[in-house]
Formats: structure tokens, sequence, C-alpha cells
């Protein structure tokens, strides 16, 4: 197949690419940089349908535009990949500052140095661009959990790749032009430029879908609302500690906001859920790094305590209802705070998982035993 054809094809994968990104994006909560990934490789497909004679034969102002439309293309792309990762993005200021810097520089070189001069800024513009990008998805992978590190190093190869073909392509323009004034591009390069390009699509897509399957797996085990486990979430948690080969006793501490109905109905619905995730975020900060809390439920939460002391656990949960007392939720009216308090009820220590959840129920009746006390206090059984 020419060189031409397989232009034409890329340009029209690239666009429908593009297209069945931008229709999937329209439909995804949070768009997850599907919408910024499907203008960038739209803009690939433009730069490829160009036919080569025309790219070529481009005057100062067309050439540039056209050599500017790759390069916010790659931007794009980084743009989408930040999003994606929700990291922080790349402005649009920043993103049209480059794109038009680029623009401006392209131009003052062929003005300078004659027409050969466009080719070689834009590949060392490509290179720059493609290995910046590639250093990004390479590193995203070491962050990340397992799940994305193969779509992500796959990325990342592709783009270095593309990298690496630019930098070949601009030695060659400039030996070239050194020796035959004119020459075009070698067509190994071209050929190579388009597989690479063309794989874009495909990761990007591998890398969504992945990261759909991680959302469902989450709506499945956390709670919507504070964005802790749920209880399938905190048996699940529970059965990988005791899947371990050497795991600790654990302790269940059943927590309880005082008064809850208060809120609601002197502050309405909405308050009380922002009442919630406050609760919710006080109780992850101040837990220890083995230590995991769910919501189970309306206003109620369990945490599942490492460590066989339940001396120390009680510990903890006097540390967890200090938390919760010093929020200051500005709920209330003028200058005033509502303040919120939790009873804590908690179980004996228990070694093995077919035990969790009589060691609950334990933990609810010494919560119940501080609600008769008068809330705002830690339980535990004495027996």
């Amino acid at each position: 197949m020419e060189s031409g054809a397989i232009a034409v094809v890329l340009a029209l994968t690239l666009a429908c690419t593009g297209a069945m990104f931008l229709v999937i994006a329209k439909q995804m909560y949070g768009r997850g940089g599907m919408a910024t990934f499907a203008l960038g490789l739209s803009l690939f497909g433009l730069v490829f349908a160009v036919p080569a004679q025309v790219d070529a034969d481009a005057g100062l102002v067309f050439g540039t535009l056209l050599d500017a439309v790759a390069v916010a293309a790659v931007l794009l792309l980084r743009r989408g990949l930040q999003r994606f990762m929700r990291r922080s993005e790349l402005s649009w200021r920043a993103l049209g500052v480059m794109v038009f810097a680029f623009a401006a520089i392209s131009m003052a070189a062929r003005l300078a140095f004659g027409g050969p001069a466009r080719g070689v800024v834009l590949q060392i513009a490509l290179v720059l661009l493609f290995g910046w990008l590639a250093a990004t998805a390479a590193r995203e992978a070491r962050r990340d959990t397992p799940l994305l590190q193969a779509p992500l190093l796959l990325l990342a190869g592709v783009l270095a790749v593309l990298a690496l073909l630019s930098l070949g392509n601009t030695l060659h323009k400039v030996l070239a032009d050194a020796t035959h004034p004119g020459a075009v591009s070698d067509p190994f390069y071209d050929a190579v430029l388009m597989l690479a390009a063309l794989l874009l699509g495909p990761t990007l897509l591998w890398m969504h879908s992945l990261q759909l399957t991680r959302q469902l797996a989450e709506l499945a085990t956390r709670d919507p609302l504070t964005r802790l486990l749920n209880e399938a979430g905190l048996d699940e948690a529970l059965r990988r500690h005791f899947a371990r080969r050497q795991h600790e006793p654990m302790s269940l501490m059943h927590i309880d906001v005082d008064h809850f109905e208060r809120v609601n109905r002197q502050y309405g619905e909405a308050a009380g859920d922002d009442v919630l995730r406050l609760i919710g975020v006080a109780l992850e900060a101040t837990l220890r790094a083995d230590d995991f809390v769910a919501r189970v439920g309306g206003e109620e939460f369990v945490v599942a305590c490492v460590g066989g002391d339940i001396g120390k656990a009680a510990i903890l949960g006097e540390r967890l209802r200090a938390a919760v007392a010093a929020l200051q939720t500005g709920l209330g009216e003028g200058s005033a705070h509502l303040r919120c308090a939790v009873t804590v009820g908690l179980s004996r220590p228990f070694s093995d998982l077919e035990r969790w959840r009589a060691a609950w129920g334990e933990a609810a009746v010494s919560l119940q035993a501080g609600k008769d006390a008068g809330g705002n206090c830690v339980v535990y059984p004495t027996n």
C-alpha cells in the first residue's frame, strides 16, 4: 500500500477513534480525560489527512498552522493523561502559550533558514513533547496500582518510540538536506510513525476500560457518601487481613453519632450528609496505618483495630472520640459551630475470620451500654 493511502487510513482511524472517545466521554461520570484524549487523537488524524504534497508545498502561514496542530495534539494527550490520573492539569492558557511559542519559533526559523528548517523545528518539538509524555506515563505506572501498570507502560513505550522516531527523522532531514537538498523523509520512519500513532487509541481505551473495572469494584465495596468501606468492603478487608500467613488479632469498634437525628431535623439532610463526611474523614485520619473504618449504615461506623491488647484499643477509641468532638462543622447559626459527639463500643480481640460477626455483636452491646450511660464515651467489655 502506498504511503499516501496508509496516511488516509490512519487519519480515518484516528478520527473515528477520537469520535468514539467523545461519545463514550458524554456517557461517563467525570469524563476522566476522555474528551481531551478524543480531541488530541482527532487532531492527529487531521494532521495525517493532509496529503504529503500539500504539506510540502505549504506556505509560511499554512505550514506553521499544520505543525502547530500536531504540537497541540501531543499537549492535549498530556493534559488528558493528567486528568485521567487525577493530577494537576496543564491549563488551557499554558497549552495555548506553548503552541503559540512553537508557532513563533517555527516561523522565525523558516524565515531565517528557509523551508527545510520547518521540518527540523517540528521534529525537535515532537522529540521533546513525546519524551516528556513518555516520562509522565512511566512515572504514573510506578505510582499507580498494578491494575493500570501494563497499559501505562505500553503507552510510555509507544510514546518513547514516537520520540525516537522523531529524533531519527530529524537527523535524517539534517543529513539528507546537507547532501541532497529537498530530499523527502525516509518511508521507513513514516510507516513506523503511523503504526505507533495507530496504537495510541487502543492503548488509551484499554486504560479507560481497566479504570472503569476498578470503579465498579469500588462501587461494590465503598460507601458512596463518605467513600469509606461499606459492610461488604469491611468483610473483604478482614478476609485479606486473616488470609495473611502471619496476622495479628483484631478488635472491632462500633461507633454511633450521638443525637444525629437532631442535625437532620434542625439543619436538613444535606447538612447531615456533610457532617457524616467530616466524621468519616476525622476517623480515617486518626487511625493507624493497618486499621480501617467502614460506614455500615446511617450514622454508624465500624473500625477494625489491629492488635490483641484491648487497653490499647480503648486508647485508640478515645482518640477517635476526641477527634470527632474537636470537629467544627460551621453549620451553627452566626459564629457558633455545631459540635459532634460519638459513642464507641469495643469488642474483645479475636484471631480468626469466623468470629468477626460475633465480635461486631459484642461491640454493639458495648455501644448500647455507652448510649444508656449518656453517650460521648468509650465502653469495652470488662469480663
